[in-house]
Order: structure tokens, then sequence, then C-alpha cells
């Protein structure tokens, strides 16, 4: 593995203090409200240091888009080696959502519609959905996921209902993130489980 340069450490870590600035300032004024100039006071930079780094402030919006699915997607496949039963894993996801999303609060309302609509249809929402797929996956193979519906109508659902709670968050001011993504969990695992699973498999025949 090569060992990184100084130089190139000084760049992730400049990077990383304009994203960490910018996300900040996001959350609290809007991406419209937040000059560049508040950024770069923020992270401790030049204003042309900012620019060697992002040519605008919609690329700062970009990557942070992309880092934040790679949060969701890292919390799949957490979720997925800690757990038995698909049961299981969507609850870790979801319990390590709600973690996350308590202790960040709840985004500004710009910043999150800008992030979506950054991510619609771009390869790293495909990593989460493939990283659910691969769990559902595994749980019809297990027998303790519907086998009725395709995987991808599943992973969607799961996603989708995920992203949906997220942007109602954003936008209502008192939204019970916690229980609106416990309700969410419990309904998608009841969904999503097998109609053995679900009713319990007889071993013999009613009278």
């Amino acid at each position: 593995m090569k060992q990184e340069s100084r130089t190139e450490r000084n760049k992730r870590e400049v990077r990383g203090r304009i994203l960490a600035a910018a996300g900040g300032l996001f959350v609290e004024h809007g991406i419209e409200a937040t000059k560049v100039e508040a950024i770069c006071d923020q992270a401790d930079i030049a204003l042309r240091t900012f620019f060697n780094h992002f040519p605008s402030k919609r690329d700062v919006v970009h990557q942070l888009g992309i880092d934040a699915t790679a949060e969701v997607t890292a919390r799949i496949h957490a979720a997925h080696e800690r757990g038995r039963s698909t049961r299981e894993r969507l609850s870790a996801f979801f319990a390590d959502s709600i973690e996350v999303s308590l202790h960040r609060g709840p985004p500004h309302p710009e910043l999150l519609a800008s992030l979506v609509a950054v991510l619609f249809g771009s390869a790293d929402l495909q990593a989460a959905r493939n990283a659910m797929m691969a769990l559902l996956r595994e749980g019809v193979a297990a027998g303790d996921v519907t086998a009725r519906y395709p995987i991808e109508t599943l992973s969607d659902a799961v996603i989708g209902t995920f992203y949906r709670i997220m942007i109602e968050w954003a936008n209502q001011d008192g939204y019970p993130i916690r229980e609106q993504l416990q309700s969410a969990c419990e309904f998608l695992c009841d969904s999503v489980a097998s109609r053995s699973q679900t009713l319990g498999t007889q071993t013999t025949d009613p009278d």
C-alpha cells in the first residue's frame, strides 16, 4: 500500500476542513445564503485555497452528497455484517440512522433538496441501492424475505422510505424522527418478510 505523502495529507486535511465548514454553514443558513468567503473564514483558509480544491460552491454540495450517501452505504454494509436475519439487519440499519440523525440534527431543507438532486441516478446512490439489494437477496436465499417481488423493488422501498423521512424531517419543525424511523423499520420488516416467516410454518394440517 502506497504511503500518503505530506503534500497529499495536507491536501486531504484542507479539503476536509472546507467540507466540514461548508456543511455546518449550509445546515445553519442554507446554501444560497452561505458565501464562499464565510466558508473560508470558518475553515481558516484563503479564498484562493478554496478554489484550488473546489471550482465552485456547487462542487462542495456535490461532494457532500457523495459523502453522505457513502455513509448510508457503509451503515447498510455494517448492518449486513452484524445481523443474523433480515429483520435484525434492517433494524440495525435504522437504529444506526436514528443515532446519526439525532446527533447531527435536522438538515437545512435547501441543503437536503440539493443533495438528493445531486444523487438522483448517480453511481453513489446506486452503490447504496446495491448494498441493500445484497442484504435482501441473502434474506431471500435464507427464506426470511418474500420472493414475490423483485429485489430491486424491495430495495427501492427501503431506501426510498428512508430518504422520504429525511426530507420530511428537514421540512417540518418538531418532526418525530426517532418514532418515524422506528415505525418505518417495523413496517418494512413486516412487508418484506416472507409469508412463512410472518405467519409461522404449520407442521400439521388444520382440522
